[in-house]
């Protein structure tokens, strides 16, 4: 389980600085917003998965598969790696994890 909530935090610090960055850059404030958002929810479940809360796991599948489609959206429409790309393979990556940890659950039980 700290597995899990280290990677789920981990990527909720990346979605945070990546906000912060797109306001910086180019006085974005819908990045500012939405990686504010998005980093707070994914640190609670980071917190709660540590705390073996099974439905946080579900939230952090949730948001990361929704913000995987956002940036692989963005990144069919802009063909810009950076950062959009980079960031669509690490949520994959994330929903590999989260999900693979919920299969693990359910065969202990």
């Amino acid at each position: 389980m700290k597995i899990t909530a280290t990677i789920v935090g981990i990527y909720a610090l990346i979605l945070l600085i990546g906000g912060l960055v797109g306001y910086m850059k180019a006085d974005s404030i819908p990045s500012l917003v939405s990686g504010l958002v998005f980093s707070v929810v994914l640190f609670l479940c980071a917190y709660a998965i540590s705390k073996g809360k099974l439905a946080a796991q579900y939230v952090a599948l949730a948001v990361t598969f929704v913000l995987d489609g956002f940036f692989t959206h963005r990144f069919a429409k802009t063909l810009n790696f950076i950062p959009s790309g980079l960031m669509s393979l690490l949520s994959l990556a994330v929903i590999i994890v989260i999900a693979l940890k919920i299969r693990k659950t359910y065969k202990l039980r």
